[in-house]
């Protein structure tokens, strides 16, 4: 492992939950909170980026194909639905495939039906990555946004108890004016 330059923190094994944006992760599954995700600390043990070459024994192996695809798991395209944006991405291709298929096949020529079941899954394939990079667009974008508002949250969050704080200093202050005059301007009888 001298030429590895991953973290440590990345050699232990990982639980296999469902793929990110599930609707209900299964019990075994800790979710993370907003705030954690985004203000989560830097991890000490890993390597700055662009820092592909170390003193401990070059250039990390690339991955090759093979081992790329012994990764692969049925239960990944048993659970493909899950994943984030995949659903949605899917069912728009379907409908446009099928609603140009269609029309092509009313409207065509004769032996229309192959070139209208090609227009169908050409539709099909455009329309479902379209609308997947579509979805994962808003996506980036509203986390980025959410960011943004748990940074304004933590900013107004101190100020608040900056404010508070220098309240109870001046509140303090006065009280001990207060005392301090008190003890000056009483005089006893006896």
């Amino acid at each position: 492992m001298a030429g590895d330059t991953r973290d440590s923190s990345s050699t232990q094994p990982t639980p296999r939950g469902p793929p990110p944006g599930a609707t209900e992760p299964p019990h075994h599954v800790k979710s993370t909170k907003v705030y954690e995700v985004f203000n989560a600390p830097a991890n000490a043990n890993s390597l700055p980026d662009g820092s592909g070459h170390n003193t401990a024994g070059g250039r990390p192996q690339n991955p090759k194909l093979s081992e790329a695809v012994k990764t692969v798991r049925i239960e990944d395209f048993k659970q493909v639905h899950m994943y984030p944006c995949v659903r949605e991405s899917l069912l728009t291709g379907i409908g446009g495939g099928f609603g140009v298929g269609a029309v092509r096949a009313i409207w065509g020529r004769s032996r229309s039906i192959p070139k209208a079941a090609n227009w169908a899954v050409g539709t099909f394939v455009f329309l479902s990555l379209g609308s997947y990079e579509f979805c994962q667009y808003r996506r980036m974008l509203e986390k980025s946004h959410m960011k943004r508002a748990v940074e304004i949250i933590d900013k107004k969050k101190a100020q608040k108890e900056a404010e508070a704080k220098a309240k109870r200093e001046e509140r303090r202050r006065l009280h001990e004016e207060k005392e301090l005059e008190a003890k000056k301007s009483s005089w006893k009888f006896w």
